[in-house]
């Protein structure tokens, strides 16, 4: 099963890397990162797609992200 996570982050491609690097280091099952700048500010919109056998996997997923400091907003869709 594959699940999207959606998160506004605050600093562009700083925060990306930061975002990306922590979900590397904690070793989740990231199939694809996608990065597009938002018009207007200097944020980015983020798209992790993640292949979970587990359901707690999500919410980990988002837990983690939501602890940086620089996220604006994350969402399952």
């Amino acid at each position: 099963m594959e699940n999207r996570v959606y998160a506004r982050l605050d600093q562009g491609v700083d925060s990306f890397l930061r975002v990306a690097s922590t979900l590397r280091r904690k070793e989740f099952n990231i199939k694809a990162l996608n990065m597009v700048s938002s018009s207007g500010d200097s944020g980015v919109n983020m798209e992790v797609l993640i292949e979970n056998s587990h359901n707690h996997c999500v919410n980990d997923v988002v837990n983690v992200i939501l602890k940086l400091a620089d996220v604006k907003e994350v969402r399952v869709l």
